[in-house]
């Protein structure tokens, strides 16, 4: 299986005007990610995401990324550390940071029903929009979905 890169994207894009068929959007999954760490870009596969972007800008496609809220245990992520330092992930009703597998591996997940965590997370797409020029982000997983257990999802009892 190929994986997805730049000059895969820019094929895609070339068949749709190629063949005459309406597109006015390209969505990137979770692999144009460095590792799915979300707020990242894979700079082997993506060297110049603003310039990929632009590109396709002017070939009439606006560029819509995915972003999924599974933050990954990672001290050299910075997403996760500022996260981590400043106390914005779900608990467990007994105390400890709720943890679960997702694309990354073992995840912490924002705490959405605080203000400053929402405030946090939406500051985070500023690059994505204002320096890349992203038209759009594809919100996925915000059950939150968890992996290899059996609900899928956070047990009933997290503490917020």
């Amino acid at each position: 299986m190929e994986l997805l890169s730049e000059s895969k994207v820019k094929e895609v894009a070339r068949k749709f005007r190629e063949l005459k068929i309406p597109c006015d959007a390209i969505y990137l999954d979770i692999d144009y990610m460095d590792g799915f760490r979300c707020f990242t870009w894979n700079k082997e596969y993506f060297p110049d995401p603003k310039r990929m972007v632009s590109e396709l800008l002017e070939d009439g496609f606006k560029t819509i990324v995915i972003i999924d809220p599974g933050i990954k245990i990672d001290l050299d992520y910075s997403v996760f550390k500022e996260g981590l330092d400043n106390d914005y992930f779900c608990k467990r009703a007994d105390g400890p940071y709720m943890k679960g597998k997702v694309w990354p591996g073992e995840c912490y997940f924002p705490d959405f029903t605080k203000r400053e965590v929402r405030d946090w997370w939406s500051g985070l797409f500023k690059e994505l929009i204002e320096d890349i020029g992203v038209k759009g982000v594809w919100n996925d997983m915000n059950e939150p979905a968890v992996m290899e257990v059996p609900n899928k999802t956070f047990p009933r009892r997290c503490k917020t």
